[in-house]
């Protein structure tokens, strides 16, 4: 038993500590989110799934419609799909099949959890082959440090592919830097996570092959074994081949299928135009040689490319109000429109391309994670669409459908998130300027690829290059977005976090240092005014609640339970977990009675304050309604209602200390 939880539950442990976290941050914030894309994935991998099912024999195609009604209804879907086929091609199948399983699984809270889980297992194995000498606590701090002080989680909770750019780059990292120190089965699943990210979206691609680059600089530099390099970079290119073979069967099977290829939006194009050079050359050329299609819009303001592909409002938009015809022609010509208008004011658009990337790494703040479900509940055309079930399915927004907003805004994530990445980028900082690293730049020990502070500064090097790369083709290929931004920044608190987990020497167990701290005056003062056990019990208490927290919105979201019978559920859950952790952490002393007894009247002292809680916590329900959509509230007011009662009968009765009867003197 010791043996299995030292291999395989002791480092799942900080990867469930993660996933909580990241969880509880969601919660704090209201719930999981949607944008308008969300609806082309799920209808996408709906359509992707349903195929796959119909192939495997799973599941029937329905009958041929007889109906004249439904026969209309079915031919306008048709002639909606071949229309959408012109753009849908910018968007992931496979990032839709994930989305559509994981919602009729559960709720697109279990699309949450899995990409909750996901980011937790990359920041694990990253902190493990970084620091390989860091004591245990270690990981349960990055793990915080990455959830509750960077935008991880508010992608996560996201239910679009964004969050997937920096599990893209760590699982790339992983495979480069640490190849020999991870397992067969630990590639595998790596560059299976890898494969899955870039095919996801296109820049997660591009991201990843730029990251590549570098780290093959990286190696030459600092002299890695040939035959190792050339390993680890194969592999990464082997995932690209396979995710390109992905995508290009996937267009295929489409083409084969519906007689329609799969295409994507002119975003080059607009993006030309918008910069100036292109806007210039339509008016130059057009009726003087040039018979480009874009030639009837040249007369429009043409200063934003997002009004241009996407507004439907005729005195702005192109793409999107113009016909299937110019659709494709527009497609067909893009690259020969981008490069003569770009030779026909080079070093214009070379200028707007660098202000644009240097507008995109200033954004790392929140945007559309952030807004208010409300519109798509109300709009015309958006509340025909999946993204009121999507909505729906997760909380009741209430009549007025404005009950679901996040509880952060956007100016307040403008101050919090820049806030955290200069933070992130002081701390990382703050490692390079340490001894070690000073040392080994002098003594040239950091070229050296065996020395572990090497490793790190290559690591490092790889998460802040990804963050401006992704600048880059974000930025300068299709416009400055906070959210493309914004999805990726949470990698240099990462390398802030294993870099300082680094330096924390093996033996700084959290008892050592316990007990070299009580050896302060100040502790020592502070230790005979206060019960420090108190203080370890409200630690426990806060991982029990998180838990109790995140049992109760299951049994609520998934299991559709009321809120009244989802909470023992999570009691039960929540008293097991604080029952291990304070007999562990808490009261170490030895009991004075045995297990059975010592978990018998544990259960009964928590009994006793969960009818505080429960009392408490309905109560809030019953005078706030509301709270209904945030349960988390009225438990937090349980929790602490039944704290001081439950701390008294855990230290005074369940974990009475024995009596010790001292050996009588010689």
């Amino acid at each position: 038993m010791i043996r299995l939880f030292k291999r395989w539950l002791a480092p799942a442990l900080p990867i469930l500590a993660g996933t909580l976290m990241m969880l509880a941050v969601v919660l704090a914030n209201g719930r999981p989110a949607v944008f308008t894309d969300t609806d082309d994935y799920f209808v996408q991998g709906r359509s992707f799934s349903m195929a796959v099912a119909y192939a495997l024999g799973v599941k029937r195609p329905p009958p041929a419609p007889t109906d004249p009604d439904a026969i209309a209804d079915a031919q306008q879907q048709a002639n909606e799909a071949h229309m959408t086929r012109t753009e849908i091609g910018a968007r992931s199948a496979y990032y839709g099949a994930f989305l559509y399983l994981t919602q009729r699984l559960g709720t697109i809270w279990l699309t949450t959890i899995v990409q909750a889980l996901a980011g937790a297992w990359l920041i694990q194995l990253l902190w493990r082959r970084t620091c390989p000498r860091a004591p245990p606590w270690t990981a349960y701090a990055t793990q915080a440090l990455v959830a509750l002080g960077s935008t991880l989680p508010f992608f996560a909770g996201f239910t679009m592919p964004d969050v997937f750019a920096g599990y893209a780059a760590v699982a790339a990292i992983l495979l480069l830097v640490f190849w020999e120190r991870l397992s067969v089965a630990n590639r595998i699943a790596i560059a299976a996570v890898l494969i899955f990210s870039m095919s996801t979206h296109t820049s997660h691609l591009l991201n990843t092959v730029g990251a590549a680059g570098l780290a093959v600089v990286g190696f030459l530099v600092m002299r890695a074994p040939r035959e190792r390099a050339s390993v680890a970079v194969f592999a990464i290119i082997g995932a690209v081949l396979a995710t390109l073979a992905l995508n290009a069967g996937y267009r295929s099977y489409v083409e084969s299928r519906y007689g329609d290829a799969l295409r994507r939006p002119p975003f080059l194009a607009m993006r030309v135009i918008a910069d100036g050079p292109g806007r210039e050359y339509l008016r130059a050329k057009c009726g003087h040689g040039a018979n480009w299609t874009l030639c009837q819009f040249k007369d429009l303001p043409n200063v934003d490319s997002q009004d241009m592909l996407w507004s439907d409002d005729r005195s702005k938009g192109i793409f999107n109000v113009t016909t299937y015809e110019n659709r494709l022609k527009m497609e067909e010509e893009e690259t020969a429109f981008v490069i003569q208008a770009v030779a026909y004011d080079p070093g214009r658009q070379v200028i707007a391309s660098l202000r644009n990337w240097g507008d995109q790494l200033r954004m790392v703040y929140l945007d559309d994670p952030l807004r208010n479900p409300h519109y798509y509940l109300t709009n015309d055309y958006w509340s025909t669409t999946s993204l009121p079930w999507l909505i729906d399915h997760v909380a009741d927004c209430g009549r007025d459908n404005w009950g679901c907003g996040a509880r952060l805004t956007m100016d307040g994530s403008i101050w919090l998130h820049s806030a955290l990445f200069i933070a992130s980028l002081l701390l990382i900082a703050l490692r390079l300027s340490l001894k070690d690293i000073r040392q080994g730049l002098r003594e040239r020990t950091l070229l050296n690829w065996n020395d572990e502070r090497a490793r790190l500064l290559f690591v490092l090097t790889l998460l802040l290059a990804t963050v401006l790369i992704n600048g880059f083709v974000c930025g300068a290929l299709s416009g400055p977005f906070a959210r493309y931004q914004a999805r990726i920044t949470w990698l240099a608190m990462l390398g802030a976090a294993v870099g300082l987990a680094q330096v924390v020497p093996a033996w700084a167990s959290l008892p050592i240092l316990y007990r070299f701290g009580r050896i302060h005056p100040l502790v020592v003062a502070a230790e005979r005014r206060f019960d420090f056990a108190f203080i370890r019990f409200g630690l426990v208490g806060t991982a029990g609640f998180l838990v109790h927290a995140a049992v109760l919105h299951l049994m609520v979201d998934f299991v559709g339970l009321n809120p009244y019978l989802g909470w023992p559920c999570g009691f039960a859950v929540a008293v097991t977990t604080t029952f291990l952790l304070n007999r562990a952490f808490t009261f170490k002393a030895p009991s004075h009675h045995t297990s059975w007894r010592l978990a018998l009247i544990y259960l009964g002292v928590q009994s006793a304050g969960a009818a505080a809680n429960f009392a408490t916590y309905a109560a809030a329900l019953a005078v706030a309604p509301i709270l209904r959509h945030a349960l988390f509230v009225p438990l937090a007011f349980g929790s602490i209602a039944g704290l001081c009662l439950t701390f008294l009968g855990s230290k005074h009765l369940a974990f009475r200390p024995a009596n010790v009867v001292e050996a009588p003197a010689p």
